[in-house]
């Protein structure tokens, strides 16, 4: 059993904005479609709306005609006096009549022809007709779902060809608590169809950067995007694309409220949450404002919207618990966070990118407001195992074991009265060289793995028991069971102990979430058992033992690189932007691979098999790849002689073995290979 470590975690959210909600038209182009009270001359480069129905129903292009959720070559065109017929590539014959009062008539094959209005301004006109019905599709959770999505960003300006040639589509993963994504090459004037799996009705981003605009897409849906860069002009077509269309019109706020870092310690918990009452407040009068000028607009879109401002509002409550004092929030603001926004949360649980953070902040936060001492849940854990037959702690142990917990109390308190790192390092080192703590770790190390099992089930337990005291249902209790132990796979970058995917399998009833469970643990099942001893140098350090001095065992480290430029990274297989980065490392080697340079990593607190798997994981591999996994003090001593308080950090070190002092960015690789250039 590894002695106590202090363990920092780092999570870094990356919201957008209001200012980033802008399409690309606004701020790159400029262009702000047509004048909505102006009639289109002649049908080319125009877009019609079934006036019955309000939907958007054709699009007519120089080459081609958008119908039925496609784009169609027109095989052949004529016109006469301002009526038009379009033969396209499938047979289809298109009459369009000629303008009257500012509509034509359109058939479309056989069909019926329609009365139809030209979509003169940004954006689809509101709908004729109000739309009551309530809710989103909820399919249960289903892996198997999918969406599709058949769209055009039409006449693209070279600006905006630069950011690149897929259209995307990004998500928050309510079971991985990660952003995902999907990809589809556009052709070379902006078509593209994607197909991506939809876990159940989901908040998307569309194509951030360029698009730009968050909707709602319901599983087992096919939709037409069009993004017109010429007429600045946005639409969706298809089977109910109602709220889509409405959420371009008039797009929900940003609400996304935080404690900036300089106020820290100057607002109470209360005069936060006055702050987010007062931002959904405004939100919503906002949405009411909206309602009586379109009175119209459907009630899916007026819920939509709500939710979405109750959703934030638990969001920011929840993460200003990262700018209070301990982390401790009041007994009031939690109750008023939990009856008003927890237990109305809108369902089903993807239907908002903020749910998942705010199901993370606030399990975590009731998780440690009602933790047990962990040296407390360790000695009831062994008790137990005591009494099946499966641990025989002896007297002396025994005694030890009644006092642990006391010793354990004194230490958290001192902890949290500690200054700075070296003071919290001394109270922790004293502790575990104590002679009490001493056997009781050494009873640890003889149960071993039953004891590691028996402490990981108690920890789910007792979750699962939390969950359920705060209110949810069966596909809530899943959700947030396997996002806890995918969570701990991430983190550890190890597949789960038997003992708790037997847990898992026994107790998450929903088919998606354990196999999305499963297929993460089984991808680090794979990474354990590959070998990379002959392809990587993984060092812990046997040509630095008994050394205790930072820059001594640094220049002996780099000692058979001299005449080489190293560059440095200290990282740690719990930090997750060292991870993001480490992913890059193939693509960093093959950029700077004209400067012959020595990668040396340096890991922080980092168990040697997370350590390996991260390796291994990420391919960070090389002739001139060298991985060193020190000892905690080691380490601690190089960090304190580099001065590192963050991570990743970077250093380099010159040909001579010397640490450069300047700022080393490998997020850039250009900048880093133009300095490259000036030191080689």
């Amino acid at each position: 059993m590894k002695k106590l470590l202090t363990t920092i975690l780092f999570a870094i959210v990356v919201l957008p904005t209001q200012a980033q909600s802008k399409t690309w038209n606004e701020t790159v182009t400029g262009m702000n479609g047509h004048d909505a009270n102006a009639l289109p001359v002649g049908i080319t480069d125009t877009y019609w709306r079934d006036n019955q129905t309000g939907d958007w129903l054709i699009g007519f292009t120089p080459k081609s005609v958008i119908y039925n959720n496609k784009v169609w070559s027109i095989v052949s065109q004529m016109e006469k006096k301002d009526d038009y017929t379009f033969t396209l590539n499938d047979g289809t014959t298109i009459k369009v009549g000629k303008m009257k009062k500012g509509c034509r008539n359109i058939a479309i094959g056989s069909r019926k022809p329609v009365t139809c209005s030209p979509i003169t301004g940004a954006t689809l006109p509101d709908y004729p007709t109000k739309d009551i019905r309530k809710g989103f599709v909820d399919n249960g959770y289903r892996a198997t779902d999918s969406v599709t999505i058949v769209g055009w960003l039409k006449d693209m300006p070279e600006q905006a060809w630069k950011k690149g040639k897929e259209f995307e589509v990004s998500f928050e993963g309510i079971i991985t608590d990660k952003q995902e994504n999907a990809f589809a090459k556009m052709d070379p004037i902006g078509r593209f169809t994607i197909k991506m799996p939809l876990l159940n009705s989901t908040q998307v981003f569309l194509d951030w950067g360029r698009t730009t605009k968050s909707t709602i897409l319901e599983p087992g849906k096919t939709y037409f995007f069009l993004n017109d860069f010429k007429t600045g002009q946005m639409l969706w077509m298809g089977d109910d694309v109602r709220i889509q269309n409405e959420l371009l019109a008039y797009p929900h706020d940003w609400n996304n409220d935080r404690i900036e870092h300089a106020d820290e310690g100057k607002i109470t918990a209360m005069q936060f949450k006055a702050i987010t009452d007062s931002s959904r407040a405004a939100s919503l009068a906002k949405l009411e404002e909206t309602i009586l000028k379109h009175p119209n607009l459907s009630q899916r879109y007026i819920d939509y919207l709500k939710g979405y401002y109750q959703t934030s509002q638990g969001e920011s409550m929840m993460q200003a618990r990262f700018s209070m004092p301990s982390r401790e929030l009041p007994q009031e603001y939690m109750d008023y966070v939990g009856k008003e926004l927890w237990r109305k949360a809108v369902k089903p649980y993807t239907l908002y990118r903020d749910f998942g953070t705010f199901l993370r902040d606030y399990m975590d936060q009731l998780h440690d407001t009602h933790r047990t001492n962990k040296g407390e849940e360790t000695v009831e854990a062994i008790r137990r195992l005591e009494q099946q037959g499966l641990a025989e702690p002896t007297a002396e142990e025994s005694e030890a074991l009644n006092v642990y917990v006391p010793m354990m109390n004194e230490l958290e308190a001192n902890l949290r009265n500690a200054k700075g790192g070296e003071m919290i390092d001394s109270l922790v080192n004293a502790f575990n060289t104590h002679p009490t703590v001493e056997k009781v770790y050494n009873l640890f190390n003889r149960i071993g793995d039953p004891l590691r099992n028996e402490l990981a089930t108690m920890v789910l337990r007792d979750n699962l028991i939390l969950i359920d005291s705060v209110g949810c249902d069966q596909n809530l209790r899943d959700i947030y069971l396997a996002r806890y132990l995918y969570k701990q796979i991430d983190i550890t970058r190890q597949p789960l102990e038997p003992a708790l995917m037997t847990f898992a399998e026994q107790n998450i009833q929903l088919p998606a979430a354990l196999a999305i469970l499963k297929t993460q643990d089984d991808k680090y099942l794979a990474i354990k058992n590959m070998d990379v001893s002959q392809l990587a140098k993984l060092n812990t350090g046997d040509d630095v033992a008994g050394m205790s001095d930072g820059e001594k065992m640094l220049r002996k480290i780099c000692e058979p690189y001299k005449g080489k430029i190293i560059l440095l990274d200290v990282w740690g297989t719990w930090c997750g932007p060292c991870k993001e980065l480490l992913s890059h490392s193939q693509q960093e080697y093959e950029r700077l691979k004209d400067y012959d340079l020595v990668y040396l990593y340096l890991a922080n607190r980092s168990s040697n098999e997370s350590w390996k798997s991260v390796i291994k994981e990420y391919n960070i591999v090389g002739d001139n790849v060298v991985h060193y996994n020190l000892p905690e003090d080691q380490q601690t001593a190089i960090e304190h002689y580099l001065s590192v308080h963050a991570f990743p950090t970077y250093k380099l070190i010159d040909r001579n073995g010397n640490v450069l002092d300047i700022d080393v960015n490998v997020r850039d690789l250009e900048s880093l290979a133009r300095l490259l250039e000036k030191i080689k």
